[in-house]
């Protein structure tokens, strides 16, 4: 990857995360310290779904639940066909898939309302 294209892609991203701080300020608090610390591994987690691990992350909840939409907003684009119509195989918590990583990167396992189309995200505290 040439040096510029590597440029415009932090710049890019950059504007990306700017808009969310600007949409979550004073809506969501920091971890707070009396919850146990996961190791984070946001390298491990691919820039297309990023924005998910940094969304959990930055939720400090030990519980969060997501529509596909509200999953779709934070990442900025469709779920694929996947998704579904394998929801169960697509929200396995396997690190095999790079998708996964974005919850399993930050401390959560995933469990997915095949019904209603809504994710838990639960914090391993283990």
């Amino acid at each position: 990857m040439e040096y510029s294209q590597v440029i415009l892609e932090m710049l890019e991203r950059i504007k990306v995360l700017e808009n969310k701080v600007n949409a979550l300020e004073g809506k969501v608090d920091i971890v707070k310290a009396s919850q146990p610390q996961v190791a984070v591994r946001l390298d491990k987690v691919g820039i297309k779904y990023r924005s998910l691990a940094e969304y959990l992350l930055a939720s400090g909840e030990n519980r969060v639940i997501l529509s596909y939409s509200q999953i779709e907003d934070i990442l900025g684009f469709r779920l694929p066909d996947t998704a579904h119509k394998y929801k169960q195989s697509y929200w396995a918590n396997t690190e095999t898939h790079s998708y996964a990583m974005s919850w399993l990167a930050v401390g959560y396992k995933a469990r997915v309302d095949t019904e209603n189309d809504v994710v838990t995200f639960i914090k391993n505290l283990a």
